[in-house]
C-alpha cells in the first residue's frame, strides 16, 4: 500500500467498513452554524455548469478515482454481492444500496479536501459568498 501511495499519491481504500464512515447522523458543514445552505449550494451549481467548471470537476474527480484504485475495488465489491446473492436473484437496486454506502465512505480524503478547496476558491473567485444566516437576521431585528 505504501508503494501504491507514493507512485500515485493515492491510497487505496481498505477492504472491509471504512474506518472513517459515518456511524452517526450528519453533522452541519464548517462555517455553516447549521443553517439550511441550499440556496447557496443551488446557486453555486449553477453557476458551475455555467462556466464550464463542473464537468471540469467531474473529470478530476474520475481521473483521481480511477488512478488510486477506488473504481477498480468499487468493480470488485460489485462482484462479490453480485456472487454472493446470485446474478438472477439481485436487482440493480439491491446492489446500489448495498454499494453506495461502502463506495461514498471510501473515496480518498486527500480527493474530498482538495474538492472542497477547488470550490471554496471557485466561490470566492466568482463572487458568492454565504448569505446572512438567520441567527444574524434574529438579532439585527
Amino acid at each position: 500500500r505504501a508503494q501504491q501511495i507514493a507512485a500515485t499519491g493515492c491510497a487505496l481504500p481498505p477492504s472491509g467498513p471504512h474506518p472513517h464512515a459515518m456511524s452517526s447522523p450528519p453533522v452541519a458543514a464548517p462555517g455553516t452554524a447549521g443553517i439550511d445552505t441550499s440556496v447557496e449550494q443551488s446557486t453555486l451549481n449553477k453557476v458551475l455548469t455555467e462556466t464550464g467548471e463542473r464537468a471540469k470537476l467531474k473529470e478530476y474527480i474520475m481521473s483521481t478515482l480511477t488512478e488510486c484504485g477506488w473504481r477498480e475495488e468499487l468493480k470488485r465489491h460489485c462482484v462479490e454481492v453480485i456472487q454472493k446473492r446470485g446474478v438472477e436473484k439481485v436487482t440493480i437496486e439491491e446492489i446500489t444500496s448495498d454499494i453506495a454506502p461502502q463506495a461514498r465512505a471510501t473515496v480518498p480524503d486527500e480527493l474530498k479536501t482538495e474538492l472542497f478547496n477547488r470550490l471554496r476558491e471557485f466561490a470566492e473567485a466568482q463572487g458568492l459568498e454565504p448569505s446572512v444566516n438567520s441567527r444574524d437576521r434574529a438579532e439585527a431585528r
